[in-house]
């Protein structure tokens, strides 16, 4: 093989498609790139198993060919090198990058050894989105989505279909995270991607682009403008998320976002460890925030709202409600609640402008 091609282009897919890599794998194979030469492209191609990565950039290709090179250390030369060119060609058992005056000698690995990629058939549907309402959708549930659910299928981000939305959600079961903005759709579709291929494809997605999602009952088949991300789906059956948000709630205060971010912050400062439980407390035009630790002490804050109803007090993870809130745009959140027992929605005060709701259990007072 022997290619030259732009050290910025490749420079760039090398750092998309390092976050398809295993880490620390127990199989040596996976912590490198597959870079094949044909066509007038160079494809960097990655996985971990799980997602399987491919960028594509142009090139001249003196010599078609395939090479496997650790991904680290190719990227490591790419970032302390400066030229506008880089130069690619085998010699034996060994990769020779030219760039600039600098020339490296990698060891190359064995191509029969790299993991096949898994081949698209049997599609059993696809959906086309623009590239900026998935990276919205990322970041508005992201955060609800755990690393290590013991419910594996908790691990990633369900998308489904409704007759003229799409519902991108995340859950980790003591919250819940629901994007819906209006989509066309002809047929029913849900999947659920995992978590880390939301961070691959965050890296990948431009606005602008078109993102297509075709599916099997195994993989999904990403793909973009120049790079296509074939993912292993998450199997099992997702919560009813829909069944546990309530229709209709008693309780709806209107409540100043950043006013309500920086109350929860100031009394939870108090408190140590993980988990930070506020207390929320109703009662007449006020929110009242409370904290009580047994060894530093307590701390209370004050919102002036518009409230006329019963007074209600209720507990939650203070962390909870901070990522909750920090995902919305509107500067005017609605509280919803129907008792002290129930979870509670937020929701814009416009929601018709921002489809978007979150929800979180109380914690137990």
């Amino acid at each position: 093989m022997k290619v030259s091609c732009s050290k910025e282009l490749l420079e760039k897919a090398v750092l998309k498609a390092k976050e398809a890599t295993e880490k620390k794998a127990t199989l040596p194979i996976l912590t490198n790139f597959l870079l094949e030469a044909s066509d007038e492209t160079l494809k960097v191609q990655a996985t971990d198993l799980e997602n399987y990565l491919s960028i594509k950039i142009p090139a001249d290709i003196k010599e078609e060919g395939k090479v496997c090179i650790n991904s680290q250390k190719l990227a490591v030369i790419l970032k302390n090198t400066d030229c506008e060119e880089v130069i690619l060609q085998t010699e034996g058992d060994n990769v020779i990058i030219r760039c600039g005056k600098s020339k490296f000698k990698l060891t190359t690995f064995e191509v029969n050894d790299y993991p096949e990629f898994p081949k698209k058939e049997n599609i059993e549907k696809k959906l086309t989105f623009e590239g900026q309402l998935i990276l919205e959708a990322i970041k508005r549930v992201d955060y609800a989505i755990p690393k290590d659910a013991e419910n594996l299928i908790l691990n990633g981000m369900c998308i489904k279909t409704a007759p003229s939305e799409v519902h991108f959600v995340g859950t980790d079961g003591h919250r819940l995270a629901l994007f819906k903005p209006a989509y066309e759709n002809t047929e029913e579709a849900q999947i659920v991607l995992p978590k880390k291929s939301l961070k691959v494809l965050k890296k990948l997605i431009t606005d602008l682009e078109e993102i297509k999602i075709e599916f099997t009952s195994n993989f999904a088949f990403i793909s973009g403008e120049n790079w296509e991300l074939i993912t292993r789906l998450l199997e099992g059956e997702y919560p009813d998320y829909e069944s546990v948000i309530p229709s209709e709630t008693l309780i709806n205060v209107e409540v100043d976002k950043e006013k309500l971010i920086k109350a929860i912050k100031r009394v939870s400062s108090l408190l140590e460890g993980k988990i930070k439980p506020v207390s929320i407390s109703l009662k007449e035009n006020s929110l009242i925030l409370r904290v009580s630790d047994p060894e530093f002490g307590e701390a209370e804050d004050l919102i002036e709202i518009a409230y006329q109803g019963e007074p209600l007090t209720v507990e939650f993870n203070s962390r909870f409600l901070i990522e909750a809130l920090n995902n919305f745009k509107t500067p005017v959140v609605m509280l919803k609640l129907i008792d002290a027992d129930s979870p509670m929605i937020i929701e814009p005060a416009d929601i018709k402008n921002e489809p978007y709701i979150c929800l979180i259990m109380p914690m137990t007072i």
